[in-house]
């Protein structure tokens, strides 16, 4: 035991030596200070009245939103080039980026989410997204 003290102790000596010189710096970990838990319920709403009310407010002010920000975004979408072949497009490409914008918006992790989680999809050239209560229908 004393041959390994004896190491343990010039070792420690040279990393203060190489401190002192400025060659090695000491690096002190601190714990991490933990977050507290998120509440584990899905609605603070007390009755089922409550929850739509809240659901029918969100949604009004979803769109508000939505109608004051997407002209002017339509706009500016619909000058970008659509590169596809014109007799394969099905969508346009304005429809198609701002369906991948919602889906960002909304974290929403894919096409088939998407589709799977709400009743809704792609009907008759119409792209439709069920989001979070509210239905949005871009044409």
């Amino acid at each position: 035991m004393s041959k390994l003290k004896e190491k343990q102790r010039t070792r420690e000596e040279k990393v203060n030596e190489q401190i002192r010189k400025g060659k090695v710096k000491r690096i002190v970990y601190e714990e991490r200070k933990k977050k507290p838990a998120l509440p584990n319920r899905k609605s603070q709403a007390k009755t089922m009245e409550e929850e739509l009310a809240e659901r029918q407010d969100t949604a009004e002010r979803a769109a508000i939103v939505y109608r004051q920000l997407l002209p002017g975004l339509l706009v500016k979408l619909g000058r970008i080039k659509d590169p596809r072949v014109p007799g394969k497009v099905k969508h346009k490409m304005t429809v198609l980026m701002i369906y991948g914008i919602l889906l960002f918006v909304y974290q929403i992790g894919s096409r088939r989410e998407a589709k799977n989680t709400e009743p809704c999809g792609t009907r008759a050239g119409t792209l439709s997204l069920r989001v979070k209560y509210s239905t949005i229908i871009l044409r």
